[in-house]
């Protein structure tokens, strides 16, 4: 389902269509969530979607096509931003509350449902009904999330959002950006992560501390970049429990 009539910064050579996939429980009223798959803002991983995941947990799930390479700022976050006015404009239609509309996020995903989290300012307003909704997103679920646009961070996720632009990269460097109107985070990484340093969620996780701003962190000793549910990785799977439990903590589901 297409997010916009006519989509902004669209390439005449790479014209990427940012659109939703909805998967919606039946009745009404149900919290969601929109997911924001991984690939370094260069393209979308498969197994990063969680759909049959936050569906059992009692979640509507929307998965956002967002675009990536070559595309960079500001066509991300003008994409997830969309996204979640789009989803409150349609609550009604979706069976859903719009109080209850959440992010989540793996690696560069994680790094632009974070900067929603942030940044929900509209970057550019579109004009039209669906532009005067919120665009900040009521909680937000993190996997091995890229903060960092500048020190320890994943190199290409950095370049293909900021566009190499320095300003940018400060900007979304969202440890630098903290504040207390931030939504509750559930965030996972792991030790071993040699694509994503750990040093991005610990440097988050200070900087929430230090504005009052909400967080819930777990990290799990061994285990690689990109796991997704961590299926084969029975330790770090408790993470899918965990933020069942987080959710229920917060009145999500």
């Amino acid at each position: 389902m297409n997010i916009y009539e006519t989509v902004p910064y669209l390439k005449e050579d790479n014209n990427q269509y940012p659109m939703i996939e909805e998967f919606l429980l039946e009745g009404e009223n149900n919290p969601c969530i929109i997911t924001c798959p991984g690939g370094a803002y260069w393209g979308l991983a498969e197994h990063e979607r969680y759909v049959e995941l936050f569906n059992s947990m009692g979640l509507s799930v929307f998965v956002l096509t967002y675009r990536c390479h070559p595309y960079s700022y500001p066509c991300q976050m003008l994409d997830i931003q969309r996204a979640i006015k789009f989803v409150r404009f349609n609550a009604k239609k979706f069976g859903i509350n719009p109080e209850k509309v959440l992010v989540a996020g793996s690696s560069a995903g994680g790094h632009l449902a974070l900067s929603s989290c942030c940044h929900f300012e509209t970057v550019e307003p579109i004009g039209d009904e669906i532009d005067k909704m919120s665009a900040r997103p009521d909680g937000a679920v993190l996997c091995y999330p890229v903060v960092s646009l500048t020190e320890f961070t994943h190199q290409d996720s950095s370049n293909n959002f900021s566009g190499f632009n320095d300003e940018i990269r400060e900007k979304y460097s969202i440890q630098k950006q903290v504040h207390k109107d931030m939504p509750p985070l559930f965030v996972w990484h792991t030790l071993e992560d040699q694509a994503v340093d750990v040093r991005n969620v610990l440097t988050l996780a200070t900087a929430c501390k230090e504005q009052g701003a909400d967080i819930e962190l777990h990290i799990f000793t061994k285990g690689w970049h990109g796991l997704g549910e961590a299926k084969d990785l029975p330790n770090v799977h408790q993470w899918v429990d965990l933020c069942k439990n987080w959710l229920k903590t917060n009145n999500f589901i």
